[in-house]
């Protein structure tokens, strides 16, 4: 089990390594970040004596070492737009992306979970077409088209939910199940077509032929084996929620990173951009690493590779 964990730790080392240099390149061809701090009137030489002050004249390699080498010490440079440290931009809009998303893994597990199970147990009957329905609807429809559509029925018919802010719990209502649908669609369906195959394997026969209760059969042998398929999809919807709060928190006017990396993006603030691009890859990896660490408790046999 040591083996095989330092052996993806090293793995999700090497890929962080990697989004450095990528987020660092792209945001380095995609413009002069000197050109932003001084205004239009500036001359060639003023230029040129800023770059070279902040060591942009320096060579490639330098810079990128530089740009690490300050990471790893908790700098990350100056918002262009806020005139502030970047980390503590990107910082104070943090919680409000958390919040969000802790909510919509809650919508998330709270459908996908028992829409699956009940799915695979009444398979073939008309309550089982009407999730899987439902499911493919939940993958078809655009998260930002959602989000308008529950504002015009809750806030602006009904009238019970607000239209945006993060001023109360009940703002997170719509954002949370906006962003979160679209998972739990998918978590149903991977889990249905998992269990269907896990429930036809020898060994469930012999469960049910001992007389154990269907509930026993299906949660302690079927839904437990089925886990496994399911963890992968939760890893994986992770990065979802974070790439698809850009658009539901930019819906909303939710204040997170998402609808801040818009803003940043429109500003050409680089160093911003930079920062949260980079802070979503890390926390992707992360999370794809303990779903690995999960594996070995779930499956022994993980442990042996």
């Amino acid at each position: 089990m040591t083996k095989y964990l330092v052996k993806r730790l090293f793995q999700s080392l090497i890929a962080v390594l990697g989004i450095t240099i990528v987020v660092f390149l792209v945001l380095n061809i995609a413009g002069d970040p000197v050109t932003l701090m001084l205004p239009e009137t500036a001359s060639f030489e003023e230029i040129e004596a800023l770059r070279e002050k902040l060591g942009y004249n320096d060579p490639i390699l330098i810079q990128y070492w530089r740009f690490l080498s300050n990471a790893l010490h908790g700098d990350f440079g100056m918002s262009y737009n806020y005139n502030r440290p970047a980390w503590d931009v990107v910082a104070e809009r943090i919680p409000a992306t958390v919040t969000l998303a802790l909510a919509s893994m809650g919508v998330v597990l709270a459908i996908g979970i028992p829409a699956g199970i009940i799915s695979a147990v009444k398979r073939n009957s008309v309550l089982d077409a009407v999730i899987r329905s439902l499911a493919l609807l939940g993958q078809c429809v655009p998260a930002f088209w959602m989000g308008i559509m529950m504002m015009l029925l809750f806030a602006v018919k009904l009238k019970v939910l607000p239209t945006s802010g993060f001023a109360s719990w009940s703002a997170l209502v719509m954002p949370a199940c906006t962003l979160g649908v679209f998972s739990a669609a998918t978590i149903t369906r991977m889990l249905r077509s998992s269990m269907i195959e896990i429930m036809s394997k020898e060994y469930i026969d012999v469960a049910k032929a001992k007389g154990l209760y269907g509930y026993v059969v299906v949660m302690k042998h079927a839904f437990k084996n089925a886990l496994s398929s399911v963890l992968t999809i939760i890893g994986l919807q992770v990065s979802s929620l974070l790439g698809g709060s850009v658009i539901t928190e930019t819906v909303f006017a939710w204040p997170g990173i998402g609808r801040l990396l818009v803003q940043s993006i429109n500003n050409s603030d680089f160093m911003v951009v930079e920062l949260i691009v980079m802070l979503m890859a890390v926390v992707f990896v992360a999370v794809n690493f303990i779903v690995d660490v999960l594996y070995c408790v779930i499956n022994p046999r993980v442990r042996l590779q």
